[in-house]
């Protein structure tokens, strides 16, 4: 525990109060950033569309909203070139599983 300019206690970090020392399960958030990606954070598995799992390797990956990316849905900074705008916003709490469309491969 800390404590606050006032003095009153405050949970560390990554805990619950009354969590009796147990981590507490954090959040995934999604954070869409003016003119450019959607942010996801936290403990999220991205799935494809059939249910698929997609490997990520990081509990933070930047998805693509210009549609531009050389990587599929991630993206890959061509939003700034391209002129993409769109508005931000604040982070939101999302589910845990995050259904991502891939490109599919020419048959």
């Amino acid at each position: 525990m800390s404590s606050s300019a006032e003095g009153e206690s405050l949970p560390a970090r990554g805990r619950e109060p009354g969590a009796s020392g147990r981590r507490a399960r954090r959040a995934v958030s999604a954070t869409p950033y003016r003119d450019g990606p959607i942010v996801l954070r936290g403990p999220f598995e991205l799935v494809d569309g059939d249910g698929a799992p997609v490997a990520t390797h990081r509990r933070t990956v930047a998805l693509c909203r210009c549609g531009r990316s050389r990587l599929g849905s991630f993206c890959d900074g061509t939003h700034r070139s391209a002129g993409f705008r769109a508005g931000g916003g604040v982070a939101r709490e999302v589910a845990p599983v995050v259904v991502v469309p891939l490109p599919t491969e020419p048959a």
